[in-house]
Parts: structure tokens; sequence; C-alpha cells
């Protein structure tokens, strides 16, 4: 039996690899080989019994002494004996680093906030991200519209509303007699999620007082909420795009993040490609939006 000869990889099947990988949000090479990183975690997790053994007497017998001089260790060893649910909070880092709501509302103009954002690094997105999408307009601007999270196009320019979707989204105003220009733009979090994955719930919870502070500080007098994330910033966690679009609803924050403003949730431009009748859903969302506008004047 003849033996068969490996050939190797075309170019096109090199571009097509790094194609996928790049659509699956790889954007580093770590090691020249695969490195399994589930073996070296349980060669680390499991101990001998005798050095488990002796680890948990150190811990009992130094932890409770050394609390309180070193409030440090002491929280250690209170997560160490919280348990498995405990320690995975502490470990995973689930739990969202919010900015600091007074040092937030002590920015008075938009270009503070975007310094802000920038050195903003409660969110781990920013370190994975191209560009911070920061948000623009006029301040005081009768309409703000706040997009999704940022798409590659986004990333990659740095501007909400750019790219195939920024081409929809200015079809959809003009089919309405507005334009970008005289609005505010800003996306629901700054910075695209790797690969375009939807952001988690912390990643949210940090980057929605950001959120809420550009809204305080370009004034509009109503909001545009384009897509399923931008509903829930501004109206809730269970809020359901589809049962909540079709209506002005007033949108939920506490007192210190100013006066409520009425807020229409609206389909995203890119599922205008959907078909019919999310196209009908959007027509009828852009005449209601010109009626209120025009009432505005």
């Amino acid at each position: 039996m003849e033996r068969e000869i490996a050939q190797a990889p075309s170019r096109g099947d090199i571009a097509a690899l790094m194609r996928m990988q790049i659509e699956w949000g790889v954007d580093a090479i770590l090691d020249d080989a695969p490195h399994d990183r589930f073996a070296d975690s349980a060669r680390n997790t499991v101990k001998p019994p005798a050095e488990a053994a002796e680890a948990r007497a150190s811990a009992v017998s130094g932890g409770a002494g050394q609390a309180g001089r070193h409030p440090a260790i002491g929280a250690q060893a209170t997560v160490a004996s919280a348990g498995p649910s405990a320690r995975s909070v502490a470990a995973t880092g689930a739990e969202p680093a919010l900015p600091d709501v007074a040092t937030l509302l002590g920015l008075s103009t938009v270009e503070a906030l975007a310094a802000a954002i920038e050195s903003f690094d409660g969110c781990t997105l920013r370190t994975t991200a191209t560009h911070t999408v920061l948000p623009r307009g006029p301040v005081g601007a009768r309409l703000m519209v706040i997009g999704d999270a940022p798409d590659a196009d986004e990333d990659r320019s740095g501007a909400p509303f750019s790219g195939a979707s920024g081409a929809l989204f200015d079809r959809m105003l003009s089919s309405i007699g507005l334009c970008r220009e005289e609005m505010a733009l800003v996306p629901s979090i700054p910075w695209r999620p790797p690969g375009g994955r939807p952001p988690s719930r912390a990643e949210s919870l940090a980057c929605r007082p950001l959120l809420l502070r550009a809204i305080g500080l370009y004034q509009p007098e109503r909001l545009l909420l384009c897509g399923g994330l931008a509903t829930r910033m501004i109206l809730g966690e269970d809020a359901n795009p589809g049962r909540l679009r079709g209506r002005w609803r007033m949108s939920g924050w506490g007192e210190e993040w100013g006066p409520e403003r009425p807020a229409l949730p609206i389909r995203h431009p890119l599922q205008l490609r959907v078909g019919s009748s999310a196209r009908r859903e959007i027509w009828n969302d852009l005449l209601l939006l010109s009626v209120t506008l025009d009432e505005l004047r």
C-alpha cells in the first residue's frame, strides 16, 4: 500500500484559515504550538493530600492573626472560606468595575467625558478593541440615537454608525428628511467585543454609567434606541425590544443621572435586510419619530 504524501497547504487554504480565525476573534499569537491550558489548570489545582492539608492548616493558623494587621490578607481568607461560588466570582472578575458616579457627574463637557471614557479601565473590552467609539454630534440636539455595540466597521473607524450599518442608517434618516449631522450619535458601549460576540452582563453594567452621563451632557429631548442592547441599557435588563417598539417609553434610571427622557425602541439599521416585515416595522417607527420631532419644533 502506497503511503500518501502530505501536501503543503495552498495560499488559498491559508487565507481561508486566517479569515476563519479572524471571524472567531483571534487577534494575537501566544505560542508557536498549541498549548493545553486545561491540563495546566488541572495540575495547578489538584495538590497531593499532604500538601493540601498543610496549606489548609497554614491558612487556618495564620489567616485569623493576620486579618487584623493586613486587611487584604483577611479578605483573601474570607473569599477562600466562602465556598466555590464566591471563589469563582473573585477569580473571574464577574462583578463589574463600575466608574465612579461622583467623578462622572463632575464632568461638565463632552470633551472631558471622552477623556474619561478613553482612560476607563473597568471594562476588559478596552484592551481588545482597535478603537474607542466615542459619542459624536452637537450638544443640545433634539435627538440622540443610541446604537448597538460597535461592529467591525465602527471598531476600525472609531465612529458610531459607520460602514454598512451607517449607510443603511443614513437611508433611514433621509426617508423622513433627517441627516446625522443634526443629532447626537453614541454606541451602547464604547468598545467592540472580540469576534462581534454580544457583550456580557458585567460589560454592559460597567459601561452603562458612561452612556447615562453622555445623555446628561448632550441633553437631547428624545432618545432613539437602535437594537436590543440599546433598549435594555435604557429601559431595563428585562426589556423586550419587540414588544416595546411602536411607542415612546420613559427611560429608567436613578435621579442622580438627571431627568428621564422619552425613548423610542426601533430595530437596528442592519435589520432592514431581514425581510419585508422588519422594513415595515422600521418605517412605521420612523413615521412616529418624524411626527414627534415636527411637534417639538
